[in-house]
Order: C-alpha cells, then structure tokens, then sequence
C-alpha cells in the first residue's frame, strides 16, 4: 500500500484507498484486484470517502481520480452540498475500461471548502477485456482409434480404463484459472456441457488433456455425436468456439455372448452331449463356437471337467494358433469313460478378468468290444482240475482301448462252493494298472493265477466264472459287484 500524498501541510487526515466492488480474489498466480470483464460494459464506480471536517456548504468542494500517477485527473466530481454515503463514487468511463488492459494504481485526491487537499492511498487494479485466442481450426486431439471411419467402441473403453483422453492445442496466453469448457452432444451447435477443466499455477503452461469418462459417453448414447470447445480466462473473456470433432459412438457394451462349447464326434445338440470315447481313443478335441465374443488378444481357457477330480484338464493353447479347437489328452477323455462332466471355456479380458462361457455337460459312454479274460488249458469251455498246474490256473486279459495306468483293475474268480454257496477267489486285489499292463496287457508274464487250493474247494462239474471289473477314474469309482464292466468268462469246472 502506497502512503497518501499530501498536498502542503493539511488538517485531513489520510485518506484510505479507493474502493470497486466485484474485485475478484487474490489466487495463486492470478492478477491483482482483476476486474471481471462483465462490469467493463458500463461505466465503472470508484468509490471515495468524504473527510469528516468537509463543509461543501461553505464552499465547493472536489475529489479528483487520478491513474498511474498521472497529473491529469481522469475523472472530476464537485458538490456543494453533503454527500450522502450512497452517492459518493466516481464514473469511470466504459470506452476507458475497454481500452487500457494491465495493471494500473488509482488514487483520488479530495479538496475541501478550505482549500485543503489529500491524497487517498493507492488501489492496484487489473483490466483484461482480451479474450483467449484459439489457433484457427482448433479441435479437440482424440486418439486415432475413435475418428472416424473408426467407431469409439466399448472395447476401446474397456481397454482404456474406461475413458477417452483428448489433448487441447496451444492457445494464445494460457494463464492460470483459465478454464477450457467442453460439450458433447447431438448436434455440432449442442450447448450440453460434458466438463470443465480449470488450470492453475502450476500446470497452465503444460500440455493438457480433457479426460471424457465411459459413464458419459454410454449416459448419452450411441451414434453420432459432436464435440467442441472453449476457453474462459479468469476475467470471464470467451474464446471462439472451437471447431467441432465428430465421433461415430458404439459405447454400448456388447453382450458377452459365450455359448456352449462343443466336443469333436460328441453327439446331441442341446445342453447335453454324447460321447464314445472310442471315438476319442488318441484324445478329444474341444471347439469354441466362432460366434463367442471374443477380442483380438485375449486368451481362451478351455475346462474339462472339474478341478480336483481325476482327469481334469485346462487347455489354453489351441491346437493352430489363431483357431478356437482345443486338444484334451486321452487320459483326460478316459477318466470319465461311463461317467458324465461339465466342459467350458473362459475368456481373459485385457484386465485380467476371466469371463465364463454357458457349460455343457458331456456323457462319456462305456467302452463297446471289450476283452474278455482268458484262461490257458481250457478245452471245450471246461477247465480240468487234474491239468492245472501247482502254482495255478494262467489267466491272461488283453490291453484294450484308451488303457492308462490311472485306473485300477479287481478280477475275480467265483465258483460254486462245497455248501453250493458262491465262493470267490481275488485273482488281483484292487490295484492301479503298471505301464507295463498298459503296453503288453494283463498277465502277460504268466503271473496272474488262480490258486489251484482255491479250486479244489469248488463243486466240479458247476459253473466258474471270471469277472474283471475296471475304474477309470484311479479307484474313485467301480461298478456294481454284480455288474462287472467287462464281458464274463465263463467256464465249467470239471475233475
């Protein structure tokens, strides 16, 4: 604050700065004591105050405004009579106020009936009545991927953390509290403001960037849509519109359409399908319909079964890169021979998140033309007690299809007992199968025997019955005992 300047020696007492109402506040980087550009279309009131010991009915008295030192008053008011409080204030002329941009001190000097005069203290006071200025065809800078003949997508959003980001070009004097309004709306003259970014002292010499959120653009709809811009200064100046940027929007996101999966030779249309696994003896394949939703670069889980059972199998490799069939291995497939399973697959967004496709359940039929369990020495069908040897009768089972050492086998042998009851004998306890069954088949040492004490209990001439029963599943689960899953032999036992 600049002291009052006195004219001579003089009995007012300093007079206190002028006063303008609607001066905007003091902020960080901003101009003093601006003037808002709406009170710069009509005159302007300075206002002064009158010293106590003013007698304007004695004489005429004056209080002059002067700018930036000068000794030339701007402005001039007398009075003769009383000033009432409500009255007293200068006019400074409009065509001044539209003409002198910057910074400028006013002071007034007031002279009383007597001659004597002060000066008030300085007020600082800024004009800015230019508006920012926008380069010619200006527009907002959105990425290449949604101009035009490209639609902005709700896949650019999804990939985008749900926004579209717009740089703004260079303006004439971008100072800070500038604030860049934008619209988004219907037609290229819409007024539906979409948000405000207002600068400050920190960033408004830096690029900038409107950020529009995919809430937004979905609330508004698809289409054709406009968007344009315009730029306030803190004195309240306008800028030309911007030139309008016209973007073809499919916001909307597409339904996750992931439908059932399919099973190569499986049978059935509907939820559930069908499968001979003889139809998948070297393994399964598993086929993503090619009307599932799904985007370039995201990855295809396929799911056979379910985790924690035997057999379970997660395919993320298709078989061609580029294509939607999935290999599942034979074990997996013969797991589930006689039982039923859920297959599906799952979509791995850009996010990470894993989109479920609808499940289809899968019938795993039981194996057709199955070995039947041999017995050396037979003639006839009959087994003659007096030729088996010491160590026992041989029994031998070929390998058969889909075979793995993840199942477990139990063969039996039952005869008719010495009370004609039914008489057992456990040829192999249930047990899981040895790579080497698996190459060579069952018994190919000649070491799966029946005790020949066990058959010198039975009746002769009854009948002797093998039965092999297998679980597919590593010993979860096994036919009935009275429904072997393999064909029975089925012998008579002579002397």
């Amino acid at each position: 604050m600049v002291k009052s300047r006195s004219a001579g020696v003089s009995p007012i007492p300093e007079m206190p700065p002028p006063e303008i109402n609607g001066l905007l506040p003091e902020v960080p980087g901003g101009e003093t004591n601006l003037l808002p550009e709406a009170l710069t279309h009509t005159d302007l009131k300075v206002w002064f105050t009158v010293p106590l010991n003013s007698h304007p009915e004695v004489a005429e008295e004056t209080v002059k405004l002067f700018v930036d030192g000068s000794q030339d008053a701007l402005v001039t008011r007398r009075w003769n009579q009383p000033i009432e409080d409500s009255d007293r204030y200068l006019e400074v002329p409009q065509a001044w106020l539209r003409n002198n941009d910057g910074e400028h001190l006013f002071h007034y000097r007031v002279t009383i009936f007597n001659g004597s005069s002060a000066d008030s203290f300085d007020l600082p006071m800024t004009l800015d009545t230019q508006p920012p200025l926008l380069v010619t065809g200006s527009t907002l800078n959105f990425p290449s991927e949604v101009l035009p003949p490209n639609p902005l997508t709700a896949r650019y959003l999804e990939q985008n953390n749900d926004e579209v980001k717009a740089g703004l070009p260079d303006y004439t004097s971008p100072r800070p509290w500038d604030r860049i309004t934008w619209y988004w709306g219907l037609t290229p003259n819409t007024q539906e403001q979409g948000g405000v970014i207002e600068l400050d002292d920190t960033n408004f010499s830096e690029p900038l960037f409107i950020t529009i959120a995919g809430q937004l653009i979905r609330d508004r709809g698809d289409g054709f849509r406009y968007v344009w811009y315009q730029v306030q200064d803190r004195a309240g100046n306008q800028s030309y519109r911007s030139d309008v940027v016209e973007l073809d929007v499919a916001a909307t996101p597409i339904p996750r359409n992931l439908p059932w999966p399919a099973i190569e030779r499986a049978a059935g249309s509907g939820e559930l399908q069908t499968l001979d696994p003889l139809l998948a003896s070297t393994g399964g394949v598993v086929e993503v319909p090619n009307d599932a939703v799904i985007y370039p670069g995201e990855g295809i889980r396929v799911q056979w079964g379910e985790p924690g059972e035997l057999g379970h199998w997660i395919a993320d490799q298709a078989i061609t890169p580029g294509q939607l069939r999935f290999s599942i291995p034979m074990k997996s497939v013969a797991a589930y021979i006689g039982k039923a399973l859920w297959v599906s697959y799952g979509v791995m967004d850009d996010a990470g998140k894993e989109w479920p496709s609808m499940r289809r359940k899968l019938q795993v039929v039981n194996l057709s033309g199955l070995p039947t369990v041999q017995c050396n020495g037979l003639s006839g069908g009959s087994l003659s007690l007096r030729t088996v040897a010491a160590t026992g009768a041989i029994l031998k089972l070929n390998k058969w299809p889909l075979m793995t050492t993840d199942q477990w086998i139990l063969l039996t042998m039952t005869g008719v007992g010495s009370g004609g009851q039914d008489s057992v004998f456990e040829v192999i306890r249930k047990r899981a199968l040895t790579d080497q069954e698996v190459i060579g088949g069952i018994g190919g040492q000649n070491n799966v025997t029946v005790d020949k004490a066990f058959l010198n209990t039975l009746r002769r001439n009854a009948p002797l019955t093998g039965k092999v029963y297998v679980s597919f599943d590593g010993g979860r689960t096994w036919p009935p005992t009275a429904a072997p899953n393999f064909p029975l032999l089925q012998l008579t036992l002579i002397d």
